[in-house]
């Protein structure tokens, strides 16, 4: 490699960390204070399915989808006799 090479590789590395760290500083700052940027970006994270949000008011439909036992009896045929 040239030095011209070596010294553009440097600086775009560079350049790419110091966008990552700024972004991530960003993302805090929206976590801090939640609002509009926050859903925007959930909804984001959705969209290309690398989020689980869920709703806290649809709990027992969760349940219920994922399988889960529920507390509780259970209603239904009562067990057959041999």
């Amino acid at each position: 490699m040239d030095a011209v090479t070596l010294a553009l590789r440097i600086i775009l590395i560079t350049i790419a960390c110091s966008a990552f760290v700024l972004a991530l500083i960003a993302l805090v700052r929206a976590a801090r204070n939640p609002g509009k940027a926050m859903r925007s970006f959930g909804a984001a994270l959705m969209l290309f399915g690398w989020g689980n949000l869920r709703d806290p008011r649809n709990d027992t439909v969760a349940e219920a989808q994922d399988g889960r036992i529920r507390r509780g009896d259970e209603s239904g045929d009562p067990p057959a006799r041999d």
